[in-house]
Order: C-alpha cells, then sequence, then structure tokens
C-alpha cells in the first residue's frame, strides 16, 4: 500500500480555523465570553434560551444573570454548539482579518455585547 502523492500547493486549500468558537466533546461547565472590553465565564446551569436570526447573523444567548449577543457570520455554529453545552469560549476577532475568497470553517464574530442583569431583570426570568 503506498501513500497517495501529495499534490503540490495542497497545503493551502485546507480550511483554516477563525478562531472565534472553542468547543470540546464533553459539556463544559462554563461558558468563556471574551469582548474587546470583558471577560466573563457564565455557568451553562443559568442558561435560558439560545436564538438565531434567520440570517445566521445574530444570537442571543440568554441566562438567568446575563444577555449575550453575539453578531458576525455563519453563526448557526455557536447556537449548536452553545445549545448543546459543547462550547467552551467564543470571542470575538476583527473581521478585516479574514480576507474575501479565504477558505476558513466557523463562525466569524464581529461583535459580543454581555449586560448583566438588574435584580428585577432577573426576578422576571
Amino acid at each position: 500500500m503506498s501513500l497517495k502523492p501529495k499534490i503540490p500547493g495542497s497545503e493551502y486549500i485546507k480550511p483554516l480555523s477563525t478562531g472565534c468558537l472553542e468547543t470540546r466533546d464533553i459539556p463544559a461547565v462554563c461558558l468563556r465570553i471574551e469582548s474587546a472590553r470583558q471577560r466573563v465565564a457564565i455557568p451553562y446551569a443559568l442558561l435560558l434560551l439560545v436564538e438565531l436570526s434567520e440570517d445566521r447573523t445574530q444570537c442571543e444567548i440568554a441566562f438567568a444573570t446575563h444577555k449575550v449577543i453575539v453578531r458576525g457570520h455563519d453563526l448557526q455554529y455557536v447556537y449548536v454548539a452553545v445549545s448543546e453545552g459543547q462550547a467552551r469560549q467564543i470571542r470575538a476577532e476583527n473581521p478585516a482579518k479574514f480576507l474575501e475568497g479565504d477558505a476558513y470553517y466557523g463562525p466569524i464574530i464581529a461583535g459580543i455585547q454581555i449586560e448583566p442583569l438588574d435584580e428585577s431583570e432577573r426576578a422576571r426570568r
């Protein structure tokens, strides 16, 4: 049995990870969320809702203590990973670093808004 010959230049065809989403096979205890201004780790036990917009450019993640709004492209990956408890970390990246025509896999997260809920909002949830 022989190895297939390597096609010159094929190493550049492989899609690159965007680095915006880290997952693991077993459920994570907390979801780490990293924006330009904040870093928080929120236990999955507080997760109430994960909602994806129809055009897959916005994902809302509602916890008992925080509301997180993720904006970007191909956010169905974030939606599935968070809803299955497999996302370890989501973070925003500068979308300009992904050139048009580059092959990549995963979401591109352009912005994350993390809003802690006050006591009256927590009581309503």
